[in-house]
């Protein structure tokens, strides 16, 4: 039993991942329910995981985490994932983030730890970037040494939203590149083990009026094509307590539109819950293919501070 488990394992972290690691399991609970859409949305400190750029939108120290319960339906390990972000404004200076991501199962522990930084060049233009410092260690099989990886690589992006377009709307576009040196993830540097470079476009508009977004990312990675979208939708907002609360409601997706050996596709869906300064958001995810694993569960908070 437990040979077919880590067989089960090890597809669902290769499946999952596509290159052998450090892909965003669950960097941010609003994100995934979003479809992954969030080159250009880029307006929370999980930014950092996806555009570094995006973080000149924040003027507060800001921070997020994430929890992900990953494949519930695979028995002997709970299979977990966390986020951690923060954002502090330094005035003309800019803004700086720092975050992690650390996915644990009994077999396999993978850890990245980011460093950012962003600017606004002229009005609503920033450019951004991200230094990664990337781990992985694996349990040693019967008879054998225990296997480690540490490395690095960089990560790019810009932002511009277009103002008032239509009736207080505003239109966002967003470009990233992640993975920018495409390091060798192997223990031994094996060159088959490169990380690949993935690229975003991404376009978000943004009723002010009537609340509500609509994201569509367009995203090269390896060989493979991902189309991903999403739209948020104020469902109310009201005075509970004397505090400010609104409750938001998101649906998307995100696929493969090419034919590549790690095709996936997957629906996603969520709310997200604002009180005062608080955000509490929540995704679940459902897997089109491997469905007997389950969906995925994952849950965020997010503050921003007054001073």
């Amino acid at each position: 039993m437990k040979i077919i488990y880590k067989i089960i394992l090890i597809l669902l972290i290769a499946s999952s991942v596509r290159a052998g690691g450090f892909d965003d399991l669950g960097n941010s609970a609003r994100v995934f329910s979003l479809g992954g859409a969030y080159t250009a949305v880029a307006d929370a400190p999980y930014s950092i995981f996806y555009n570094p750029s995006g973080i000149y939108r924040l003027n507060k120290f800001s921070i997020s985490t994430t929890y992900s319960n990953l494949y519930p339906g695979v028995q002997d390990d709970n299979l977990n994932y966390i986020s951690l972000s923060a954002i502090v404004p330094v005035g003309i200076v800019g803004e700086f983030g720092i975050g992690g991501t650390f996915l644990n199962t009994n077999l396999w522990q993978e850890n990245i730890v980011y460093g950012t930084y962003a600017r606004e060049l002229y009005e609503s233009f920033a450019v951004g970037g991200s230094v990664k410092l990337l781990r992985w260690s694996a349990d040693a099989a019967p008879g054998e040494a225990a296997l480690s990886y540490l490395g690095f690589t960089f990560d790019a992006g810009i932002h511009y939203t277009l103002k008032d377009i239509l009736n207080g709307s505003d239109l966002r576009l967003g470009l990233a590149a992640q993975n920018i040196t495409e390091p060798s993830i192997a223990s031994n540097g094996n060159k088959d083990a490169k990380l690949p470079m993935i690229l975003a476009a991404g376009l978000a508009y943004v009723s002010a009026g009537y609340n509500y977004l609509i994201a569509l990312d367009f995203v090269k990675e390896g060989e493979a094509y991902y189309l991903k979208t999403g739209a948020e939708f104020l469902g109310l907002r009201q005075e509970v307590l004397g505090l400010s609360t609104g409750f938001l409601i998101r649906a998307g997706y995100n696929g493969t539109v090419n034919d590549t050996p790690f095709s996936r596709s997957g629906i996603n869906g969520g709310f997200g819950l604002e009180v005062e300064n608080l955000t509490i958001d929540y995704a679940y995810m459902y897997p089109l293919e491997l469905t007997e694993v389950g969906g995925s569960h994952k849950v965020s908070l997010s503050y921003n501070f007054n001073f």
